[in-house]
């Protein structure tokens, strides 16, 4: 069995479909801007960082190579005489080494980093996906139901209410017909004559007088005078 709408407020269901749209703009923007971000997270670490602490473990190797080279060549010109110091040498030496320490230490840090960070982004995308494949894909379905339920409420308000039929007179019962089809009928078999001619009833009454109760005439004025 069929059932009316209940319908309350279509405003509410418009309003519902304006905040819907503007969610998904919002959403859609908030998971751009964080796709960015992860591409410029990952490539600063994987590109920039990753590739300048390596370039530098180079650039320390050789500075290592070049203090080690000074600091022997000045041993032996050393040998010769014992006034000359290497010091300043074998500081260059240490000072190289520490660099070079730091700089490979930079390139194993970021070689754990980068796994780290792969495994956080693809757990944010197991999370943003399906909303992301619902904004994109499905949400344009949402809002045309949306649109279809708006126009069909909107139809129905604009339609005429059922007008209320008029109450039914009651029929008069057969026992009161039939009397006054027999008053008709005995109306209409009197002569027009005696209809005219016949004096108006009057209720008796009676009198007192010093006898007694007399009954008095009954008719009227003409009658009691013949």
């Amino acid at each position: 069995m069929s059932q009316g709408a209940n319908v309350r407020s279509v405003d509410a269901i418009k309003g519902f479909k304006v905040s819907l749209i503007n969610f998904a703009e919002e959403a859609r923007n908030a998971l751009s801007s964080t796709e960015m971000e992860i591409r410029q997270i990952r490539n600063w670490l994987q590109r920039d960082q990753l590739s300048y602490w390596q370039s530098q473990v180079k650039r320390g190797q050789e500075r290592l190579a070049m203090a080690r080279t000074e600091l022997n060549r000045r041993r032996l010109s050393q040998s010769n005489s014992d006034a000359v110091s290497d010091t300043e040498q074998k500081e260059a030496v240490r000072e190289s080494q520490r660099r070079l320490q730091h700089a490979e230490d930079m390139v194993g840090r970021i070689k754990r980093w980068i796994p780290v960070l792969e495994h956080a982004i693809s757990e944010y995308h197991s999370q943003s996906q399906p909303l992301g494949d619902r904004l994109s894909g499905s949400f344009m379905q949402t809002v045309n139901v949306l649109d279809r339920m708006i126009d069909a409420l909107d139809a129905y308000l604009t339609m005429a209410p059922p007008t209320t039929p008029a109450p039914a007179m009651p029929r008069p019962s057969t026992a009161d017909s039939a009397s006054e089809a027999r008053s008709t009928a005995a109306s209409a078999a009197m002569p027009v004559e005696e209809k005219a001619s016949a004096p108006p009833t009057e209720p008796a009454t009676i009198e007192a007088d010093g006898d007694g109760p007399r009954e008095a005439q009954v008719g009227s004025e003409s009658a009691t005078g013949a």
